[in-house]
């Protein structure tokens, strides 16, 4: 089993950031997102907060997502006390990926998908 921080950063006009978060045990490995997680439906378009929450509705259903609040920082290598294998971080844009702390893929939305397509 693979261990996941999936979250989303968005801002509403005169807010800080927000972060909502999922944390999912399960392969979460890139091509664990890409071939069970139906990813790719999720950063075809610009991702918003409905997109977001629908994605996380249909593909992590016994998982509760959570809204960190404004200023709510995504969650990266730890959760509740486990080391996390992947931590994922999409904006509305832009995608980031780390496996455990190292950062191993940065870009738009676009790039993500051809990233992800390689794995």
């Amino acid at each position: 089993m693979t261990r996941a921080n999936i979250n989303f950063v968005y801002q509403n006009k005169g807010e800080s950031p927000r972060t909502l978060f999922v944390y999912h045990n399960g392969d979460q490995y890139p091509t664990g997102l890409r071939n069970n997680y139906n990813v790719l439906e999720l950063v075809k378009e610009t991702i918003t907060i409905e997109r977001f929450k629908k994605w996380v509705a249909e593909n992590y259903r016994d998982d509760k997502l959570e809204d960190l609040g404004e200023g709510g920082q995504p969650k990266i290598y730890y959760t509740d006390g486990f080391i996390t294998d992947y931590s994922y971080v999409f904006e509305p844009e832009e995608i980031s990926v780390w496996n455990w702390k190292d950062k191993i893929f940065e870009g738009s939305r676009k790039k993500f998908i051809n990233w992800i397509k390689k794995q």
